[in-house]
């Protein structure tokens, strides 16, 4: 099964929102059920939607891993965490938070050229046993993607937000 990898330009300030929408709330009477969903209208109405990736989101579970091992680019923690681990529990899918301070230190690493198919694959093999050239070039669609959308954090006000599932 293939997962998405959205990403939004989103306020910090509408955070708080953001978590009290990700709720999904369930009203049952004796002939029916209401399943109230507001997260995806909220995201909708109050973020900017950015480019997605095309193809399966899960290559930033390895990647992510992957940056934070071998290339000392942290961007699996930030002072959002708890917001992040929030949204995990509600949603039931992955997401990711990355501030301006993140796109300060790393852009310049996360640029695409600075990246092998070859050691892609290396990593790949070793962390997950998916060495394959497919995996590894999608991989390396996605280092653009999130570069690419991390620029687009352009003050402390602002973060990105990766969702895949």
């Amino acid at each position: 099964m293939s997962a998405t990898a959205s990403f939004y330009l989103l306020d910090t300030s509408k955070l708080d929102d953001l978590k009290n929408n990700a709720e999904i709330i369930v009203k049952k009477s004796l002939f029916n059920k209401k399943v109230i969903d507001n997260y995806w209208d909220y995201l909708a109405n109050n973020a900017t939607e950015l480019k997605s990736l095309n193809g399966s989101g899960y290559v930033y579970a390895n990647l992510l891993v992957y940056l934070q091992e071998e290339k000392n680019i942290d961007l699996l923690t930030n002072q959002y965490d708890d917001i992040s681990k929030e949204l995990v529990d509600k949603r039931g899918s992955s997401h990711f938070l990355f501030t301006n301070n993140q796109r300060n230190s790393f852009l310049t690493q996360l640029d695409p050229d600075l990246f092998t198919l070859t050691e892609i694959q290396k990593f790949n093999q070793e962390f997950s046993e998916e060495g394959d050239e497919e995996t590894a070039r999608l991989t390396l669609d996605a280092i653009k993607l999130l570069h690419d959308n991390l620029k687009s954090v352009q003050n402390d006000s602002q973060i990105l937000l990766l969702i895949v599932g």
